[in-house]
């Protein structure tokens, strides 16, 4: 009990430190904010309205920038509600027209966009076939992430409202492509880095930005839809998993994101919340850099697959809210059949053999030497991932690996691997949309989120194959064969797709849940209802 009121003693003191730390800490603000509380009088009626209008939404992460091709800003953006692209996946994965009006495939590389006509970005200027080119080639220069979505795409202006799209190869499916919150449309004109000059379309307007402590964000009155019911948002970080869990527990939080599953039990006896928890479609990887001396024997990066027990990892690190995968496309539904194409079962003996024939030898200590040098590993890890990465180590000290793991921000994960001075990370990419997009993306020599620097012959030759096949059946067959001979080569080792768990209050009305949740929690059908 006394630690349940010291946990929520520190929330309020975190809350109030945000408030007195506002004016040093802020980046911009609306400079119609201001003129908009002038000489506005509020009764306490009027008071109590707008505090039941105002939505708090609690995260893990939150933005380090405004910037949407900055990492990881333009999901965050979507998530609560600013951004928006051409196209959205609904939740069950089919494609939606967003800011595009139609699309259609004119012949096997052209596709012709249709937009609608009363979008508007927030500075009311208007969302033509120009504004959104600009935007994309935008996130196409300086956003790697948005590489595998864009790469393949020429854009070209048919009239204001029409965008040809002409593809590298046939049939690529351009409405998904665009639909992810890489492609977030933003206006070009406008500088990105404040909340003063960011020039977005959403239903929300951010008003307010502490990076990565807090983002204020207030409804769009000119919003070319309809707007929605909630008048502010306020999205706030805590890192913390006890914190986020409590925030939601007080009720101080109606949506609160990342709840780890190890506090699932907290929630049982809890009337006022429910739980959303799915697995999403995404591979929890450990990314291996195949350019450290003992990862670049593929006997090495064989035995570490082969010494894992999944199901155990299942277990301590998603309190079993998810399920093993071997390879790593297999956790999209439609390529489930692949999910123990290879290394069906844990097999310590045979992880002993293959480093035994990589020169490996067990010493007295348990530890593995080669050439006098230990067999070390250095596993970074981030968010909710300190579990699993002692999990790992555990299991891979097992078999004479002696792993360290180094737990902190994404940010010293990026620095790491822009320097070269990491052995393995653990990240979880969607392998939800096309096939040859996200395999390219993932394993070919320069793909975006190829981080070890993986570079295989035959990866690379069923790749080209797959580029050019003609049938849906054609493209199934290669990128199967494609993702069993990546888990033969385990340039990344697939473990299970990452349990996406959140917290709604019961108070809180149309909250749908989504298999991509991480771009998909704000919808203008929300409302907040007394209890």
């Amino acid at each position: 009990m006394k630690r349940s009121y010291f946990a929520l003693l520190i929330i309020v003191i975190f809350t109030l430190l945000i408030g007195c730390n506002k004016t040093e800490q802020q980046t911009g603000s609306t400079a119609n904010q201001s003129n908009s509380q002038a000489g506005k009088k509020n009764t306490p009626d009027d008071a109590s309205k707008a505090n039941n209008q105002e939505l708090i939404v609690v995260g893990q992460e939150i933005a380090a920038s405004l910037d949407p091709v900055k990492p990881l800003t333009s999901s965050y953006l979507r998530l609560i509600g600013a951004g928006e692209a051409l196209f959205k996946v609904n939740a069950k994965g089919g494609i939606e027209p967003e800011l595009a009006e139609s699309a259609k495939e004119v012949d096997p590389t052209t596709w012709e966009i249709k937009l609608k006509t009363e979008p508007r970005f927030w500075s009311g200027k208007n969302i033509d076939a120009d504004a959104v080119i600009a935007s994309l080639e935008r996130s196409r220069a300086l956003d790697l992430q948005a590489l595998p979505f864009l790469k393949e795409l020429t854009f070209d202006k048919a009239d204001d409202r029409t965008i040809l799209v002409k593809t590298t190869r046939e049939h690529v499916p351009v409405p998904l492509n665009l639909s992810y919150y890489q492609t977030l449309i933003h206006n070009v004109e406008a500088k990105q880095d404040a909340v003063s000059t960011m020039d977005l379309s959403g239903m929300y307007k951010v008003v307010e930005f502490f990076p990565k402590q807090r983002m204020v964000l207030e409804r769009n009155e000119s919003y070319w839809r309809a707007k929605p019911a909630i008048r502010r948002i306020v999205f706030e970080e805590m890192k913390d998993e006890q914190t986020r869990v409590l925030a939601s527990l007080s009720g101080r939080g109606q949506v609160v994101l990342n709840i780890p599953a190890a506090s699932l039990a907290q929630f049982k006896s809890n009337a006022e919340t429910t739980l959303s928890a799915s697995p999403a479609a995404n591979t929890q990887t450990v990314y291996l850099n195949l350019r450290q001396p003992q990862l670049a024997d593929v006997k090495v990066r064989q035995a570490l697959s082969w010494a894992l027990n999944r199901e155990e990892l299942v277990t301590l690190a998603a309190e079993g809210q998810s399920f093993p995968v071997a390879t790593w496309l297999s956790s999209n539904p439609a390529y489930a059949e692949a999910r123990n194409a290879i290394y069906a079962k844990p097999d310590p003996a045979k992880a002993g053999q293959l480093l035994d024939e990589a020169g490996w030898s067990l010493g007295t200590d348990g530890v593995r030497y080669k050439d006098g040098k230990p067999l070390t590993l250095r596993l970074r890890t981030w968010g909710g991932d300190k579990a699993l990465g002692e999990a790992l180590q555990s299991q891979w000290t097992q078999i004479g690996v002696k792993t360290e793991v180094q737990h902190g921000d994404y940010s010293l994960i990026e620095t790491a691997r822009g320097s070269g001075d990491w052995d393995a990370s653990i990240e979880a990419w969607s392998t939800f949309g096309e096939e040859f997009a996200l395999l390219t993306g993932q394993f070919s020599p320069k793909g975006s989120a190829n981080y070890g620097g993986y570079d295989d012959a035959q990866t690379n030759e069923l790749l080209s194959k797959l580029e050019k096949a003609s049938s849906d059946a054609a493209r199934r067959e290669l990128a199967l064969q494609i993702n069993e001979r990546v888990a033969q080569q385990a340039p990344a080792i697939s473990l299970f797709p990452r349990p996406q768990i959140t917290a709604i209050s019961k108070s809180l009305q149309g909250f749908e849940a989504h298999f991509r949740q991480f771009e998909n929690v704000v919808n203008a059908n929300l409302s907040l209802v007394s209890k």
